[in-house]
């Protein structure tokens, strides 16, 4: 065999590998189910999805990492809007409850 027929497989399987693992995950780190975030929380998974950011406003693209003064503000107004359905969620314990399943970082060595 050549060996660029050989280096042309290896760089064809090493881009298909990670989507096949993806998928396989069950869809790319896209987060918890909303049911299972609902069910952590305390509330309906339609006042969950009510509540939460939309992610149109990204064009269906994943947003950018807000700072933390961004994001502490985000966390005040989903828990905010929350606490219709569970008088007991502030902005702490929904930050928890996310944290939960927030992916492991990478292995880096």
């Amino acid at each position: 065999m050549k060996m660029l027929p050989k280096a042309t497989m290896i760089v064809a399987l090493s881009l298909i590998a990670p989507t096949v693992v993806t998928a396989q995950d069950g869809g790319g780190g896209r987060g918890p189910q909303p049911a299972e975030l609902a069910g952590d929380l305390g509330v309906s998974v339609e006042l969950l999805e009510s509540c939460s950011p939309n992610r149109a406003q990204a064009g269906g693209e994943r947003p950018e990492r807000p700072s933390r003064e961004e994001h502490e503000t985000r966390m005040t107004e989903m828990a905010s809007c929350l606490q219709q359905g569970n008088a007991s969620i502030t902005a702490q314990s929904l930050d928890q409850v996310m944290q939960n399943y927030r992916p492991a970082a990478p292995d880096r060595g």
